[in-house]
């Protein structure tokens, strides 16, 4: 025989589900975040004609500033440049002259998170000795983007791998 008080639990117990239950179904769900990524691909393409303009001024701490802090540039007969700090030591013999260069960017996808991004394109530098020789790269590239806590973007991870010599006609 149940007791007045396990008459009171078993008629409670149900009563608390149901209220909890009806009290989450209540609560409306967050709304999803906007949809940033055409504002968000049109600063990362800005971002790379930036570079490109620091690079052809030979200003290799702006060109570095593109980058974050711990970034890593895979560069062809280079050894692995991980840090700003190196990404400058490695690139300042290369911008010191201001180098010619151009860069086509051919795709940039942005995630639908908004907080990771990639794009690739081509890229050409054409850099002249103290003789006045000009030695041709081109190159094709794929960068990966991290939205900044300002709401900026800079580059995690830059990969050039270059084209095969053309053939002499």
């Amino acid at each position: 025989m149940f007791t007045t008080s396990d008459k009171v639990k078993y008629l409670l117990f149900p009563i608390a589900v149901l209220a909890l239950v009806a009290l989450t179904g209540c609560q409306q769900a967050a709304p999803p975040a906007p949809d940033t990524r055409a504002a968000d691909e049109s600063a990362i393409r800005a971002a790379c004609d930036d570079q490109v303009k620091a690079a052809v001024a030979g200003d290799v701490a702006k060109w570095a500033s593109f980058y974050t802090d711990d970034a890593v540039v895979l560069a062809p007969d280079a050894p692995l440049v991980q840090g700003k700090a190196n990404m400058q030591k490695w690139a300042e013999p290369m911008l010191k002259d201001k180098p010619e260069v151009s860069f086509n960017v051919a795709k940039i996808e942005v995630a639908r998170s908004g907080d990771l991004a990639y794009e690739w394109g081509t890229a050409r530098m054409a850099v002249k000795d103290k003789k006045g020789k000009v030695t041709e790269t081109t190159v094709k590239s794929l960068t990966v983007w991290k939205k900044q806590a300002d709401g900026s973007w800079k580059a995690v991870v830059d990969t050039m791998i270059p084209d095969p010599p053309q053939a002499k006609s």
